[in-house]
């Protein structure tokens, strides 16, 4: 495993009561808040690009999405069952 090389660094300021979490939660993980306030950002920037990021298809592949939505639904044995269990969680 290659270790790769750090060569940006983030300076900022936070409010005492998010140190001390971000501090538990890598404590928790045994990996450093460095670390894991690195890794937390990277996960949720690529989650907001993605999100922002348009789907391009082919027209071979427009179509063939388009004919998938035209097809019948077919159930999934699973969730039939599932769905046919009364609710754990109590009404509100």
């Amino acid at each position: 495993m290659t270790v790769e090389q750090r060569d940006s660094r983030w300076n900022f300021r936070v409010k005492a009561h998010s140190d001390a979490l971000v501090r538990e939660a890598a404590t928790l993980l045994g990996t450093s808040k460095t670390a894991f306030v690195e890794e937390s950002a990277v996960t949720r920037a690529r989650s907001v690009i993605a999100e922002y990021q348009p789907v391009v298809l082919s027209s071979e592949e427009f179509s063939r999405f388009v004919d998938a939505l035209d097809d019948a639904p077919v159930a999934v044995p699973e969730l039939v069952d599932l769905f046919a269990q009364q609710s754990q969680i109590p009404p509100g």
